[in-house]
């Protein structure tokens, strides 16, 4: 698929895991000393048969996960494909349909929750406009933090502007997709999945990342490209790109 599609397409619990050192009530043995510098524990977060870790903004302080949802390492490359992750129709669950390798279909979703198929939905800016034109629903859920979304328990998908800080408008700006692979967060050039043919393409040449806000018909995403970095305002809902998780 031509970049310039995806131009026009504008693309249980957390178990934490405490080391420590606990002496008896009684008996010859003293209680023993805690390290005063103990070596952190990562913490590990299984959600939908992957796991994840964690990393904090420099830029606001917010935890996010460290890497996309799906995929099966953080980044050690812009185009690390093992960091590409799935590629998720906006407001949709994890259903199948987020897989680069799922089928397609063009008959469109009746329930924003269910929508009836693990294909990818194409031929059609939006994959359910008749039960939720607004986006009010998909935007409810995708805000959901208790698990029953795409994201952890305690993570949500992020706004905007919650986006907008730790990228484009931090400190550090991110300007292109190598700035975006060198941000804490390591974004990758995962390209994306086009909306009307459920064609992959742009893999290791640009980056798209969702964010929960609706805009008219459409909905916001952030693209990293080689020479830009910018907000796209009108997504089109039906296209598959990345989703990265904050914390509540």
């Amino acid at each position: 698929m031509k970049a310039t599609n995806f131009i026009k397409l504008s693309f249980v619990a957390v178990t934490v895991v405490l080391l420590s050192a606990c002496g008896s009530s009684g008996g010859s043995n003293p209680a023993p000393v805690p390290d005063p510098t103990p070596t952190p524990v990562p913490t590990v977060i299984t959600h939908n048969g992957t796991e994840y870790d964690t990393v904090t903004s420099p830029f606001t302080g917010k935890v996010w996960l460290d890497r996309n949802l799906g995929a099966a390492r953080a980044c050690i490359a812009f185009n690390d494909t093992a960091c590409y992750g799935d590629y998720y129709q906006w407001g949709r669950n994890f259903d199948g349909h987020q897989d680069s390798l799922s089928g397609t279909t063009a008959t469109l979703a009746l329930d924003v929750g269910n929508a009836g198929s693990s294909d990818f939905i194409i031929g059609s800016p939006d994959w359910a406009p008749g039960p939720d034109l607004s986006g009010a629903l998909r935007f409810a859920n995708w805000s959901k933090s208790d698990g029953s979304s795409v994201c952890p328990v305690g993570f949500r998908v992020p706004t905007i502007t919650e986006l907008k800080d730790e990228t484009i408008d931090a400190a550090a700006a991110v300007t292109n997709n190598t700035d975006a692979f060198n941000n804490f967060l390591k974004v990758p050039s995962a390209g994306g999945r086009d909306a009307t043919t459920g064609v992959m393409g742009a893999e290791g040449v640009m980056g798209l990342m969702w964010t929960s806000t609706t805009a008219g018909i459409g909905a916001q995403a952030i693209r990293f490209h080689s020479a830009s970095a910018t907000i796209v305002p009108t997504n089109l809902r039906a296209v598959g790109v990345s989703v990265r998780c904050i914390q509540n």
